[in-house]
């Protein structure tokens, strides 16, 4: 049944075992000034030997203006069977952006300067609490049709509180992150996000995180997509893997007309 238990897990939520939260894949991308946003939520009962039940909720809004960007987002998962909790981790995301402007008026900079503040806690990490707050500049590299490439460069305070030990873990980490999104025909789309996270005080203790998914239309109703999701913490906490893994394969089948 554990075994059951962990491959449900594993595939129902990517972002259990990441210390480093991928936003990049949560921003609404669209040209479209004002309100947006998304819910995503599930609910699920199994009765094997035993019952078990999984629950999700991650609600996303967003509102952008030409000269502003404001997300908020939190993803809650929780999993119990009747003996034990097998994952239960929350996040909630707060981010501003305010467009730098250029000299030149008649056109868009592509700088944005970002401010952030985070709060989540994570069974399987032994996280009973981290909080973070950052600012830094975010940059729009390429933007041509069919072709997007971010990089993002800021300083974050982390506060982290290990669940088994009450060891508190705390100072100021460097966060660096580059995103691409290929769509040059509608039959094929890749995107990436890689972020790289050292503590300034010690380069040694750093976490890399990376997504990468590509989807193709391979028949006239038949989509696949493969994603995988790597993680690596070089100073994690005791009886945590450093080194984390995870893919996933679909297909989508369109029906009708």
């Amino acid at each position: 049944m554990t075994r059951v238990v962990l491959i449900v897990v594993l595939f129902l939520c990517d972002s259990l075992f990441a210390q480093v939260v991928n936003i990049e894949n949560k921003r609404i991308y669209d040209d479209t000034s004002g309100w947006s946003g998304a819910l995503d939520a599930g609910f699920s009962a199994v009765q094997n030997k035993d019952l078990l039940l999984n629950g999700n909720f991650r609600p996303r809004i967003q509102l952008k203006t030409t000269k502003h960007y404001f997300l908020f987002l939190t993803d809650w998962y929780y999993s119990k069977g009747a003996d034990r909790v097998y994952a239960n981790t929350g996040m909630a995301h707060f981010r501003y952006a305010y467009r730098l402007q250029r000299k030149n008026a008649m056109k868009k900079s592509p700088w944005k300067w970002e401010s952030y503040a985070q709060v989540q806690y994570n069974q399987l990490l032994d996280q009973r609490l981290r909080t973070l707050v950052g600012t830094g500049l975010r940059v729009k590299a390429l933007d041509q049709k069919g072709y997007r490439i971010f990089a993002g460069t800021s300083t974050f305070f982390e506060y982290e509180d290990i669940q088994s030990s009450n060891e508190i873990i705390q100072g100021f980490r460097w966060s660096n992150y580059i995103s691409w999104y290929f769509n040059p025909k509608s039959t094929f789309s890749f995107s990436a996000v890689t972020y790289f996270q050292p503590f300034w005080s010690d380069f040694k203790d750093y976490r890399f995180m990376g997504q990468y998914a590509i989807n193709f239309h391979a028949f006239k109703r038949t989509d696949f997509k493969f994603e995988v999701n790597n993680y690596f913490d070089s100073k994690p906490p005791k009886d945590v893997r450093n080194w984390m893994f995870n893919g996933m394969f679909g297909v989508h089948i369109r029906l009708g007309e």
